[in-house]
């Protein structure tokens, strides 16, 4: 019975220890007369700001209300006018405070140096560290359309993200204008319109904190706008030949053949028309390759590496991609077909009439600087036709590769645009008429390029095919070509 009076003593004596220490700060101050407390403290965070809303009771002695904070090191005092001689509410709204959590004091005072009891509540200051972790809504994908607007497929907004309130789309137009566009939360798609590819947009999310005084602003994200890309239509695609394309297929292989009219000869011919026909193999009723006539071991060849071969798409386009095939029905990287090729574009050539003569037009198109391989590292020293590889390789170059031109003759390529220097790897690298399963897979599904970006629409090409061919031979074969990119 005594040691449960005497557990129970010691418990009682703890407990009011506990509550004396918690008091002490009043009952230092002896006796004191307390005024009525703050009630129901509402928290509002904002941007380098905090707001406050409390209640004070009837107590007609109450004239301020001092708030404390960083251990009492810091207060803001709010002068109570009264409006009623009941309950009523507060407010007050501390600026230019540190962002951060803090615990405020709410204390009564009136003129007499009375105060009431304090009230402890936390809060927050938002700043640059609560911006920076603002999420904007996610995006699902930016794509151009048809036409020719921008289309932002948007993320559902995570039920987690609360204070989203909705995201804002800024741009200038193209007519230069700004767009500024609010989003709502249960907006699925946002067509942009103005804009083109390369341009620039920027999209923001405004948030309101719970309980917040004011909207905040994510940092902004900037976004390109992308590029479209789709097949470019061939029903349009028609030759442009001009001097020094390789004609001896179509129209009759003259070099003075750029001048006669562009028509397709049909079946048999297998014209510069066949490599956007829609087949790569020598077909029997198709002729669907181009095929240059075979001019190897003629010094005097009419036409020599590098062999060019010029052509109307028929619209104007930024290309981005081509996709090229050899001759499928040969065997893998052998034959005529092109080994190195490069692909020059303008949106407007230089024609007759813009020269003070035939010679001067002629010079200028026929003029090509471009740098071909050493024959002497490309010919097949395995090849049963080549019986001395360095001997051979000096013919071929003497027969089959027109001498360099002149330095500094005006020519087409100052005024053309380079899309690319390109070489149809073979994947094994293994000798000539020899392939393995992946050389055999690459010869019959093509190759594929990406084009430089030169920054404007094209619409007339020329394909420079540079010596060596895979056979080591004056003649072209080229199954077919696809190009892509944007022509809205």
């Amino acid at each position: 019975m005594m040691a449960a009076l005497s557990a129970g003593f010691l418990f009682l004596v703890f407990s009011c220890e506990k509550m004396t220490g918690i008091h002490e700060k009043y009952l230092d101050r002896g006796e004191t007369l307390y005024i009525g407390i703050a009630d129901s403290v509402k928290v509002h965070p904002g941007f380098h700001k905090i707001g406050f809303e409390w209640k004070i009771n009837a107590d007609p002695r109450i004239t301020k209300t001092v708030i404390y904070w960083n251990r009492r090191d810091t207060s803001v005092t709010v002068p109570v006018v009264r409006t009623s001689e009941s309950e009523m509410w507060l407010t007050t709204l501390v600026n230019d405070i540190n962002e951060g959590e803090y615990v405020f004091e709410f204390e009564m005072q009136d003129d007499n140096g009375h105060i009431s009891k304090s009230i402890e509540v936390s809060g927050s200051v938002l700043g640059d560290t609560y911006v920076e972790n603002l999420r904007n809504r996610g995006i699902k994908e930016l794509a151009k359309l048809v036409t020719g607007d921008m289309q932002i497929t948007w993320e559902a907004v995570s039920v987690t993200a609360s204070s989203l309130m909705y995201s804002v789309i800024e741009y200038v137009n193209s007519d230069g204008n700004p767009v500024i566009l609010e989003v709502s939360n249960d907006e699925e798609i946002t067509l942009l319109q103005g804009l083109e590819t390369g341009d620039e947009i920027n999209i923001y999310a405004i948030h309101l904190p719970e309980d917040g005084l004011e909207t905040v602003m994510s940092l902004k994200r900037r976004f390109l706008m992308p590029k479209f890309e789709r097949e470019i239509a061939k029903s349009r695609f028609v030759a442009a030949f001009k001097p020094g394309d390789n004609t001896t297929p179509h129209p009759g292989g003259g070099d003075q053949d750029y001048l006669k009219p562009i028509t397709d000869f049909g079946v048999g011919q297998r014209s510069l028309a066949k490599i956007w026909d829609g087949g790569a193999a020598n077909n029997t009723n198709g002729m669907t390759i181009l095929h240059t006539e075979d001019q190897s071991g003629n010094a005097g060849a009419r036409f020599k590496f590098p062999h060019h071969f010029t052509f109307d798409i028929g619209v104007p386009a930024t290309l981005s991609r081509l996709h090229i095939w050899c001759r499928v029905d040969n065997g893998a990287f052998t034959g005529h077909s092109p080994r190195f090729f490069e692909l020059w574009a303008t949106d407007a050539p230089k024609e007759l009439e813009d020269f003070p003569s035939k010679d001067d037009f002629e010079r200028y198109y026929r003029t090509t600087y471009v740098v071909q391989k050493n024959p002497d590292d490309y010919l097949s020293s395995s090849a049963p036709q080549y019986v001395d590889k360095v001997t051979q390789a000096q013919a071929n170059s003497r027969n089959y590769v027109s001498p360099d031109p002149e330095p500094g003759i005006h020519n087409w390529q100052e005024d053309w645009v380079k899309l690319g220097d390109f070489e149809i790897e073979k994947p094994s690298a293994s000798a000539y008429n020899t392939s393995n399963d992946a050389d055999k897979a690459l010869w019959s599904s093509g190759s594929d390029f990406n084009l430089i970006e030169v920054g404007k629409k094209v619409r007339y090409l020329r394909l420079v095919i540079k010596f060596p061919n895979w056979q080591n031979t004056n003649c072209i074969n080229l199954g077919e070509i696809t190009l892509y990119g944007d022509d809205i």
